[in-house]
């Protein structure tokens, strides 16, 4: 029976209730934020993040052009951006204690959206088991290390991104300048913690396999950040979420790899190994 109201599409109705959630949680904060002019200034929601999802950074521009610190509102809580130095070395430096990157006051966890990719390291670890990370990862960044052994890592990959380079240009062939620059980034990194050479800049089909599974995954952990709905998608194992699964899969395959290796060469009393495979 024709009812003569106009049919509307599931996705049209969701849009417009994502769009009715984001009106009414900016217009609550401003009722709750008058005379409270210690916080920052709110400036959108998560949901204006996923709107702008793909000029992400542009859209942080705008807002700090107008805002040095700002708020974005999530269902819940609310997320604070600044690029005020003397914010960024009141929280880095002069109070560290009280910024627990972990646990916020309303119990929700960064570690949630990123143990998945980086398991309990030094990107998700907080309190005492950061600082044990940190203390072992300063030995690779030590003025001696950089000196004797990093060094001549990123000296050689220089090297070499310096000759790809040279040669298209020679040749007049286009080239993405960007790729290159994180596959010279990534061979470094890696040989110098994880005394692996990637040789993503000489083409290794392994090395480049993983390097682009770390990529991907990367940004959709980053995702996390801006979709208030990922657990749901991480749950029914869909979109960006089944594509992370994939990508971590890869990641940890060529990892779990790499730790056996080194460890049958500690057991063999071959420690220097990785070190010697790098020309001073």
């Amino acid at each position: 029976m024709a009812t003569g109201m106009p049919e509307c599409s599931p996705a049209l109705l969701v849009a417009a209730g994502l769009a009715v959630l984001a009106i009414c949680s900016y217009l609550a904060a401003i009722v709750v934020g008058r005379g409270a002019a210690r916080y920052p200034p709110v400036a959108g929601t998560v949901f204006h993040q996923v709107y702008h999802l793909r000029r992400l950074h542009d859209y942080y521009t705008d807002l700090f052009r107008e805002h040095a610190t700002f708020r974005l509102l999530a269902p819940g809580r609310r997320q604070i951006y600044t690029s005020d130095t003397a914010v960024v070395e009141y929280i880095l430096r002069t109070n560290f204690a009280n910024y627990g990157k972990v646990r916020d006051t309303k119990g929700a966890s960064n570690y949630d959206k990123t143990s998945d990719l980086f398991g309990d390291g030094i990107f998700t670890a907080d309190g005492d088991k950061w600082r044990q990370h940190r203390k072992i990862a300063s030995y690779d960044f030590s003025a001696r290390a950089l000196r004797d052994f990093s060094g001549g890592v990123f000296n050689r990959d220089a090297a070499k991104l310096a000759h790809i380079v040279s040669g298209n240009a020679a040749a007049k062939q286009p080239m993405d300048f960007q790729d290159l620059l994180m596959k010279a980034t990534m061979d470094s990194i890696f040989t110098i913690a994880v005394g692996v050479d990637l040789d993503t800049l000489s083409g290794s089909e392994e090395g480049s396999r993983f390097a682009a599974a770390l990529d991907d995954a990367s940004e959709f952990t980053l995702l996390r950040f801006v979709n208030a709905f990922w657990k749901v998608s991480r749950f029914l194992n869909v979109g960006a979420e089944a594509a992370l699964r994939r990508r971590i899969e890869v990641v940890d395959e060529f990892m779990y790899k790499r730790i056996r290796a080194r460890a049958e060469e500690i057991s063999d009393g071959d420690i220097g190994k990785a070190h010697d495979t790098v020309s001073m």
